[in-house]
């Protein structure tokens, strides 16, 4: 039986060190631009997990390429493909902290103060809603996708250039459309917002078209693929909707007019893209992600089925009823949607249970990113709980209570939505990018910040929002409470903000300090007393083996020998360790010799 030098315990990062040669079979499951030269601070274990390959399958590969000669050097600079998630992920920040959480926080601060939600123009609320969904949702969903989606297929993605090419079309667009609706109705309002309409839609039909070819390429079908296509079908369709919806809003010519096309056609536009959008794509990358992530439960598969033909029937079946009811006034239509409102809070309780959520998890399976996933799952269910309670609380509570003589709330409707976007979606986005993120920069998860200030600030300032705009409905003073509400979640983003551009600035840096091709490669080699100890292990990764038998734990460390070994020579480094100088530099010569001349020095006993 041939020796196992690779074991699933290994690190990324140690095993790319010690055999290079086995870059490439990682590469090819989807490390490629992962994590910078090294690849991530995980497990192989998890990594075969992450990426769904079968571990001794992935062994075998890698202890074979870990028998042959080894590389001297390898040329692991990303591609535009391996990096494109950052450009969408710092629109995305730049996004919210502008128009849509900044510009909701002061929009609600203005509702506060005037006690009234129509305190600001609707134009107003109508732009930062639409920045929060396409800007901030949006551009997250499309950089994770076009990141994460050919990795989970083994893949590349198709046309990176063309990828690219819709970040500026989507984010050109949003902002065209937020000065649009500032404008109206002076013009070219219309033809501003119908222009950015189209940017729009151009640039999430690129994005449908990029991720639907790089899943085909793959020929690698998996249960969460539908999901992945139904969402991208809500994001075509709502992006064909918006520039309609715009026309129909800001091109009321009377009251009573905006009041019935707002009434009847805003409830659908956002259910097709919270629900839709969002909700259906959290769910399909929840089944792929959570359990090889975490190690958690896979769901079964009639729970999948249900819930891929449940929640997009639930959402195609309100959407029908609610605007048959409006344009018909048949109540017993609208009266449908109530089912629908079962089916996902069915949804919302089911999922957790299946992935067995909130069961304890083992220490070497949490991170900082867990506790967000948990508590999105958690304002999940009370969203659900909510929308299955408007007609309840609308016909027994608000109405009686207030004498208000239509049956229907906008505090506590408005409530349901920001339970929904800022509980589920938005904490989503902060946990899953919190693992993500670090890990495709190559640092460790669990010893980046626990970034706790923000899961307490975004749960605080939800909780505020959620209870005291349903308090509005009967007393004036919750307005006060909730009008500070809106910048307790935008400092909690900020914070989140810093720390994920501190990362992304952080892989940056690993990739520039990353030694070129050339550089190894463009002068003979000479190893003397002399030699640094980092331009040693960087020509010949092969020594790492003798440097740690020696006692050189320290280089174990990537990061140290990165930094410490490039300032200190093989001299240097055996006084201060008591080595015997001669001994190491001989067997230093062995190792560099057998890789110079094609031989592999595995036939030594070194331990590995």
């Amino acid at each position: 039986m041939r020796e196992q030098r690779i074991t699933g315990d290994m690190s990324i990062p140690d095993i790319v060190k010690r055999y290079p040669g086995t870059r490439a079979v990682l590469d090819r499951y989807g490390l490629k631009g992962c994590g910078g030269p090294e690849g991530p601070r995980e497990s192989l274990r998890w990594f075969a997990r992450l990426h769904g390959v079968p571990l001794d399958r992935l062994l075998r590969e890698l202890n074979e390429a870990a028998r042959r000669p080894q590389p001297t050097s390898l040329d692991v600079r990303p591609s535009l493909a391996d990096t494109i998630y950052r450009p969408f992920f710092l629109a995305g920040l730049t996004t919210v902290l502008t128009l849509g959480c900044l510009w909701g926080a002061i929009n609600l601060f203005f509702i506060g103060r005037h006690q009234d939600f129509g305190g600001v123009d609707y134009s107003w609320t109508l732009a930062h809603g639409h920045a929060m969904v396409f800007g901030f949702v949006g551009l997250f969903i499309m950089g994770f996708a076009y990141q994460a989606f050919p990795r989970f297929k083994h893949t590349t993605l198709w046309g990176p250039r063309l990828a690219l090419f819709s970040l500026p079309l989507m984010a050109g667009g949003i902002g065209l459309q937020a000065v649009a609706h500032l404008l109206a109705p002076r013009s070219p309002y219309l033809f501003l917002g119908l222009t950015a309409g189209a940017l729009q839609l151009i640039a999430v039909i690129i994005f449908a078209t990029v991720i639907r070819r790089t899943m085909q390429r793959a020929h690698k079908p998996e249960p969460h693929d539908r999901f992945i296509a139904a969402a991208l079908g809500w994001f075509v369709l709502a992006a064909m909707a918006n520039p309609i919806i715009f026309w129909l809003f800001e091109s009321a010519t009377t009251r009573e007019q905006f009041l019935f096309r707002v009434a009847t056609f805003n409830i659908p536009y956002r259910d097709a893209q919270l629900l839709g959008i969002a909700v259906v794509m959290i769910l399909g990358v929840s089944l792929r992600y959570l359990p090889h992530a975490y190690g958690l439960r896979e769901p079964s598969t009639g729970w999948r089925a249900f819930l891929f033909w449940g929640v997009n029937g639930a959402i195609l079946v309100g959407i029908v009823s609610f605007l048959t009811g409006m344009l018909t006034g048949r109540r017993e239509a609208m009266m449908i949607q109530e089912l629908a409102g079962v089916i996902l809070f069915a949804v919302a309780l089911g999922m957790p249970r299946q992935f067995r959520l909130f069961r304890p998890v083992p220490e070497s399976e949490r991170d900082r990113g867990l506790k967000f996933i948990r508590a999105a799952y958690g304002w999940f269910i009370v969203a659900m709980a909510m929308l299955v309670l408007v007609p309840v609380y609308n016909l027994g509570i608000y109405q009686p209570l207030t004498g208000a003589s239509v049956p229907f709330s906008h505090a506590f409707f408005g409530a349901y939505r920001h339970a929904l976007t800022v509980g589920f979606i938005m904490m989503m986005i902060v946990g899953v990018s919190s693992k993500v993120v670090p890990t495709l920069a190559g640092v460790e998860v669990r010893r980046a910040a626990s970034l706790w200030p923000t899961f307490w600030l975004l749960n605080l300032g939800n909780a505020l929002r959620v209870s005291t705009e349903i308090a509005t409905d009967f007393t004036p003073a919750a307005y006060v409470i909730m009008s500070v509400s809106g910048f307790i979640e935008v400092a909690g983003l900020g914070l989140w903000a810093y720390d994920l551009v501190g990362h992304i600035r952080a892989g940056w840096r690993l990739e520039r300090a990353a030694p070129p091709v050339a550089a190894i490669t463009e002068h003979p080699f000479h190893l003397t007393l002399q030699t640094k100890v980092a331009e040693v292990i960087e020509r010949y990764p092969q020594t790492l083996d003798v440097f740690l038998r020696h006692g050189f734990t320290a280089l174990g460390n990537p990061v140290l020998r990165r930094t410490m070994a490039r300032a200190v020579t093989l001299e240097q480094a055996c006084r201060r360790e008591g080595v015997d100088a001669t001994v190491l530099l001989a067997e230093l010569r062995q190792v560099i010799d057998a890789a110079a001349t094609g031989r592999s020095s595995s036939s030594k006993a070194w331990p590995v």
